[in-house]
């Protein structure tokens, strides 16, 4: 059977709890056979009974936050093979996909989620320290591109929060993404700074060469320029040339940081990393891996949390 069929069933199921009437009393722990006899009738009745299992398992009582509720995690067996798990939360009757906090906006399911979330081992020999100590029992591992807005936002919150904790070593896994223009460069310059001792981290998330492409870009349509892809790409060299330069007269060795920018032991650092984050069927950035759990896109509230467990 279809995983996609199993799939509709189970939401036409979400859908169809919606419209029973509500219980006045409310038990005070969720009612989990109901939740599971009411899905397997659902199968049944879509002639599909015979063949489908339904498990649900309690994976934390709720009564602290939605009395009653509890997260759980279903799974639906296909002739006793494991075709699909979906984490809700539920009293029994109802279950829903989410719960959001209206102070903080704050997502419950993805709170309960990062909890429960597989511990994923990352190999980091080969990435590059950005912060706190390697021999810390705290590991975070942050995929990153320079120019992306959000990257940018998680740098300085994780700046903010980091600033007062030493137990906990920050790694960078590059993947600098096409629609950056200069990404790759910074990636490259960051590789290097950092081979000479100096981690420009901070600086080049706070720099703003975006901005300097656009001025340009202003300063040839005023000029009376045509702009097409070549005259881009000129211009676009010459903000990455800008960039080399700007951070080499930072260092105590422009030319040799010049070189180490453009070298293959740098460009391959950058590519092995943006293998690594293909590897953990990662395309979008930021995202973060902190003691191993996965944190996808800037969730404040799941960094916040997560960082509050180191000293």
């Amino acid at each position: 059977m279809k995983r996609l069929i199993i799939l509709v069933a189970l939401l036409a199921v979400l859908a169809a709890g919606c419209t029973s009437k509500a219980n006045i009393s409310q038990p005070a722990t969720a009612d989990l056979k109901v939740l599971e006899k009411n899905l397997q009738d659902a199968f049944a009745k879509a002639g599909q009974g015979q063949d489908i299992k339904v498990q649900v398992d309690e994976l934390k009582n709720l009564k602290d936050i939605l009395p009653g509720f509890a997260f759980v995690e279903i799974k639906i067996y296909n002739k006793n093979n494991l075709v699909n798990t979906e984490r809700v939360i539920t009293n029994g009757q109802y279950f829903a996909k989410d719960i959001i906090d209206s102070k903080t906006l704050s997502s419950l399911k993805d709170e309960l989620e990062f909890e429960f979330a597989k511990v994923e081992t990352i190999d980091t020999s080969k990435l590059t320290l950005a912060g706190g100590n390697a021999n810390s029992k705290n590991v975070i591992v942050e995929i990153t591109d320079f120019q992306c807005p959000y990257c940018k936002k998680a740098n300085g919150l994780f700046k903010n929060e980091l600033k007062n904790k030493s137990d906990y070593a920050l790694y960078i896994v590059h993947l600098p993404l096409d629609m950056h223009p200069n990404a790759q460069i910074m990636a490259q310059v960051f590789e290097a700074g950092m081979q000479m001792g100096f981690n420009f981290k901070n600086d080049l998330f706070e720099s703003d060469y975006i901005k300097v492409i656009e001025t340009k870009i202003e300063e040839l349509q005023k000029a009376g320029t045509q702009l097409n892809q070549e005259t881009l790409t000129k211009l676009i060299n010459g903000v990455n040339n800008q960039i080399i330069n700007d951070f080499a007269a930072k260092t105590d060795n422009p030319d040799k940081f010049k070189s180490l920018v453009n070298s293959d032991d740098v460009k391959s650092k950058i590519e092995a990393a943006k293998k690594l984050a293909e590897q953990l069927n990662i395309s979008a950035t930021p995202a973060f891996y902190i003691n191993g759990k996965a944190i996808s896109g800037y969730n404040e509230s799941l960094i916040l949390k997560a960082l509050n467990n180191i000293k």
